[in-house]
Parts: structure tokens; C-alpha cells; sequence
């Protein structure tokens, strides 16, 4: 009987201590980390710092930065194509070409949803009006762009966006 009280007491003193630890752990603060994310013609990072997204050319050679302002909780996901990357902020769309080798950001108002894709030479923001039922804008940015262009889905307007690279 003191062999098995001996184990018992064992036992218990190590599930204590590894519930301990593992409540430590999960009270630390998250460690944040730098975001590398790379394709067949470029790669995109977030420094640990969180204050600006970075892109590297492998056609031109070149590195470009756009600034950003965001909270370092703030999750952020690149999603790049073959030459092409973009990250949603909120409301701002940020876009890489690696032929141009220039980011641009396209900055909405707060009534509208945005939904973008990308592809391999191109990103595509498709735009909702809240009080709206379908998509009423379209903005592009190809490969070769330097900067948003879209248009107006219900009158066939042509959107200039007026925030040029960065």
C-alpha cells in the first residue's frame, strides 16, 4: 500500500505541474513573427513591425514597400499569384506586380464590402454598397499597372483612383 500511495503521489504532483505549465503558456503573450509568403515571381514579407508590406522582384531585381498602419494584433494575409500579390487591411487593398515592380493601394469608404481575387496577372476588387444587394465596382490592377483603375458596374463610368503607387 505505501508503494501505490508513493506512485499515486507522483502521479498527481506531475499532472499538477504540467497543468501549471500549460496554463502558463497559454497566458504568455504570442510571440509575433515576421510573414514570408513567395510564388514563382516574387516574394512578399511583413516585418515583425507590422508597419509596411515589402515585395521582391525576381524579374526586375528590385525590392518595394507600401506603408501601412495597423495594430501589431492585427491578423494580416498576403495572398499572392505567379507575379502578383495583394493584402486586405480593413478598407485599404494593397497590390504588388512583380513586372512593375510597385504596390498600389486602393482605399474604399466604410459603407462597402470588398472581396478580392488574385490571379496571375492580375487583382481584381469587387466592391458592394451596403445598402446594395449586388456588386456595383470593379477595380483592377494588372502587371503592368502602376496604379487602381475600375469602373462603375451600374453606369458604365470609369473609375480613376486618384492614390497612385507607393
Amino acid at each position: 500500500m505505501k508503494h501505490f500511495t508513493k506512485r499515486l503521489l507522483v502521479i498527481t504532483l506531475f499532472s499538477i505541474s504540467t497543468t501549471i505549465a500549460l496554463g502558463q503558456d497559454a497566458t504568455q503573450p504570442k510571440q509575433i513573427e515576421p510573414i514570408t509568403i513567395q510564388s514563382q515571381g516574387l516574394i512578399v514579407i511583413v516585418p515583425k513591425s507590422r508597419d509596411k508590406l515589402m515585395a521582391y522582384s525576381y524579374l526586375t531585381s528590385t525590392w518595394s514597400q507600401s506603408d501601412i498602419s495597423v495594430d501589431v494584433s492585427v491578423k494580416i494575409n498576403p495572398t499572392v499569384g505567379r507575379s502578383m500579390a495583394a493584402c486586405q487591411l480593413g478598407q485599404e487593398v494593397h497590390a504588388y506586380s512583380a513586372k512593375s515592380a510597385v504596390w498600389a493601394k486602393l482605399k474604399l469608404s466604410q459603407d462597402n464590402k470588398i472581396h478580392f481575387t488574385v490571379g496571375d496577372n492580375f487583382v481584381m476588387v469587387y466592391v458592394k454598397e451596403v445598402k446594395e444587394k449586388e456588386i456595383s465596382k470593379l477595380y483592377i490592377f494588372g502587371e503592368h499597372s502602376k496604379a487602381w483603375s475600375g469602373v462603375d458596374l451600374t453606369t458604365g463610368e470609369m473609375l480613376l483612383n486618384t492614390q497612385q503607387k507607393q
